[in-house]
């Protein structure tokens, strides 16, 4: 029979269940009965640790229910405190210890939950493929990309950040989208996070379950495609050429959506608040002068300015209000034609008929709309 002994108790701001996201983000203490303090030796050379404690509230236990996102889940598929053996395990940021006492964040406990056991996280044992920073190269994985959090579902690290609520990191990941940090990129980013968190089912499957409706082509764009997943290719991304850097996120079946549009008085604020880079704007990007050191100066400043913005409350930034709104339809799968001239494949809808020939716009002269900097023209 194995027993467990308790060997300190967490100390916590929560008393009764809340949104776990909400939960890691603040600081709990762990402290350590005294008979077992000298076991912590060392322990802060690990800047993670994972930590085994008991769900002390939970009345029994469903071998089914939903999960956070409303998914039904078997238990052993689900984190619910509701199980046969009401065991707990969190990865948790290790901030101090003293006197028996830690300081962590990242701990979902509640407060007066026992404590069963502590140890350093050793990204080699305890991070499976993708390892602790949640990335890595299928084409490296030994046991091929199935095996990968991302082969079941590609935006399982994006919807994570996006749960807890990880500004700085949605950022980062929007980065490798947009090329450079900027302060429309950072609003794009900081907007949808917003906007997603307002509804669990804010989450695109990439299969037009999910739209954004954006009224600008500019770096806030790019960030409402890397934080919501609706892209141009999956047609989930709606532009509407409005020149208001704002946006709309609605599901489908819906006659509500989530409306953020950027406060009027923002660019003052840039202004103010990072003067630097506004002077450089104006001379590199607005002018399209300044040398290479000024280039390289204004993507320095626009880092500052982007992840900086990311600290201010969303209602200093945004406007944010629910708006009825009709989807528009699902995109059409139509039937592809060849170009009698160039020979290339074209969707029958974008086809010009010439005499007997079927010809792309292109080859036929007709007008191509196309979007520009300039927007739809």
């Amino acid at each position: 029979m194995i027993r467990l002994t308790r060997i300190g108790t967490v100390n916590s701001d929560f008393t009764e269940q809340a949104d776990p996201f909400v939960m890691r983000r603040h600081e709990s203490r762990i402290t350590v009965d005294e008979k077992y303090r000298e076991g912590l030796f060392r322990l802060e050379d690990s800047a993670y640790v994972m930590v085994v404690f008991g769900f002390h509230q939970a009345d029994g236990f469903d071998l089914k229910g939903p999960i956070y996102s409303g998914e039904i889940k078997g238990v052993f598929a689900s984190r619910s405190p509701r199980r046969p053996s009401p065991l707990g395990v969190s990865t948790v940021r290790l901030l101090s210890m003293a006197d028996g006492v830690l300081a962590v964040r990242g701990l979902d406990a509640l407060d007066g939950s026992p404590v069963f056991d502590i140890k350093p996280h050793a990204p080699v044992f305890d991070s499976g493929a993708e390892g602790w920073n949640g990335t890595a190269d299928a084409g490296a994985l030994d046991t091929g990309p199935e095996t990968h959090p991302a082969y079941a579902d590609p935006r399982f690290k994006m919807l994570r950040l996006v749960q807890s609520r990880d500004l700085a990191g949605c950022l980062l990941a929007a980065g490798t989208l947009h090329g450079h940090y900027c302060p429309g990129l950072a609003l794009g980013v900081y907007a949808s996070v917003a906007a997603m968190n307002r509804s669990r089912e804010s989450f695109s499957d990439g299969l037009e379950n999910l739209l954004a409706i954006v009224e600008v082509n500019s770096c806030f764009a790019d960030g409402v495609q890397a934080v919501t997943g609706c892209t141009l290719g999956n047609n989930s991304l709606v532009y509407r050429d409005l020149g208001k850097t704002a946006f709309t996120l609605l599901r489908r079946g819906s006659p509500r959506g989530i409306r953020v549009s950027v406060k009027t008085d923002f660019g003052a604020l840039l202004n103010e608040t990072y003067p630097e880079f506004s002077t450089l704007f104006e001379k590199v990007i607005k002018k399209r002068a300044g040398s290479t050191e000024d280039m390289t100066a204004f993507k320095v400043k626009g880092r500052e300015a982007s992840f900086g913005l990311l600290s201010l409350p969303a209602e200093r930034l945004f406007d944010i209000r629910e708006v009825e709104t009709e989807p528009p339809p699902f995109a059409p799968i139509v039937e592809s034609l060849v170009c009698a001239r160039c020979g290339e494949q074209v969707m029958k809808t974008k086809s010009v008929t010439a005499g007997a020939d079927t010809l792309c716009r292109a080859c036929a002269g007709a007008a191509v709309p196309c979007v520009t900097g300039a927007g739809i023209g």
